[in-house]
């Protein structure tokens, strides 16, 4: 990955459109604007499907989308390609390795130190984030970290931001995926100040609120520093998911998982919590007491189980110590909710005996408990566990 014209004329070559570039020559700085269109007819004209009408439109699609993508070049890289990883090193005195881990981290392909790939802009940020490691603010480590945390999540929003408006496309104009990534294409630099905005304003809303999260740490004593946080960790995920897979349109799925996350994620934040992570049919959550993690983990079997067009979920919850490092937790306390999660019946909550006396003791009357049941854990060993549902507490108001 790139991430710019490269990709798409990668992409065109393999559908028949081989825009005309000697790859063997010596390369040559890449322009954000994008070059003249090739004659794309005699690399077509030799498909037999391809007739000439077929191969004019296919020209005029990918002439389309040349101007679209190169438009879109121009706003968002803000300069022309014209350094290489050397010319860091020599010019503006950025470790060629350190240059290197960066933008393996943010996701793209890694290039060779004579390479012209970079930007002004790409400069000036790689170079901010390496002075501090060259004054000895933060570790190499420390900077491969972060790095790889920014590219792994604005890589994710730039695809879910991308995908959203290909979807409002195709919901709000009734346009097919083609026409829908095109009019994405081209309603993106009218809208990419608004977002850029509201990307600052949730990052620096989010780092308050986890720099807040911090603060309360440093007042606890007696910390395990194995693991030092004291956190509700809960799985939830869709019954039978892997069987509608398989049997329901790919819109009718996505439109399925897209529900169940939206629902998911609004229990979980009125219920005090946050969300980890998500991947398709499963949820991971945290919640800093052990009543909020029961009420959003009883709220996600009630309200998703409920729900007509979702199938019942099945949770897990453990209340416990943990750590935490790249916006994820670990420990034995998370295994332990996963695994219980797995095996826990359609719209039940499953809670080990500590779990469920910690509940009782910050909750009393809260929530009810099953009787006691020994089952084996794989990985993990023989458990007690006990079906949690809600007796005296209210159920959550969404305020929907």
């Amino acid at each position: 990955m790139t991430g710019g014209m490269e990709d798409l004329e990668r992409a065109a070559g393999q559908e028949g459109v081989t825009p005309s570039r000697d790859r063997s020559a010596p390369q040559e700085p890449v322009p954000v604007e994008t070059a003249e269109l090739p004659d794309l007819s005699e690399s077509a004209a030799g498909q037999a499907s391809l007739d000439e009408s077929e191969i004019l439109d296919l020209n005029k699609r990918f002439a389309a989308v040349r101007r679209s993508v190169g438009a879109l070049e121009k706003v968002l890289l803000q300069g022309p390609r014209k350094h290489s990883r050397r010319d860091l090193a020599e010019q503006q005195d950025i470790p060629e390795r350190l240059t290197s881990v960066y933008w393996r981290s943010l996701g793209f392909t890694p290039v060779d130190e004579d390479t012209v790939v970079f930007t002004e802009e790409d400069a000036y940020a790689i170079g901010d984030l390496a002075a501090i490691v060259e004054d000895g603010v933060i570790t190499e480590r420390a900077f491969s970290s972060i790095s790889r945390g920014l590219g792994f999540h604005m890589g994710r929003l730039a695809m879910w931001i991308t995908e959203a408006l290909v979807d409002e496309a195709k919901y709000a104009d009734g346009l097919d995926d083609a026409q829908a990534r095109q009019q994405m294409l081209d309603s993106i630099p009218e809208l990419l100040e608004i977002f850029e905005s509201q990307v600052m304003f949730a990052f620096r809303r989010q780092l308050a609120a986890y720099a807040a999260r911090a603060g309360s740490e440093v007042l606890h004593r007696d910390t395990d520093e194995l693991f030092p946080l004291q956190r509700a960790v809960g799985f939830a995920d869709l019954v039978q998911f892997t069987r509608l897979a398989q049997d329901l349109p790919g819109a009718e799925l996505a439109d399925m998982v897209g529900r169940f996350e939206s629902v998911s994620r609004d229990i979980i934040s009125v219920g005090g919590g946050r969300v980890v992570k998500t991947v398709g049919d499963e949820i991971m959550f945290l919640a800093d007491t052990p009543e909020d993690g029961a009420q959003i983990a009883v709220s996600l079997a009630e309200m998703i189980t409920e729900s007509p067009d979702l199938p019942p979920v099945r949770v897990g919850l453990a209340w416990g110590s943990m750590f935490s490092r790249y916006g994820d937790v670990f420990g034995p306390t998370v295994n332990l909710a996963a695994r219980m999660e797995s095996v826990a019946r359609p719209g039940a909550v499953l809670v080990d005996e500590d779990t469920a006396a910690a509940i009782s003791q910050a909750l009393p009357g809260g929530f009810c408990m099953t009787e006691g049941e020994d089952i084996e854990l794989h990985g993990i060993g023989g458990v007690r566990v006990q079906e949690m549902r809600r007796d005296r507490s209210a159920r959550l108001d969404l305020g929907l």
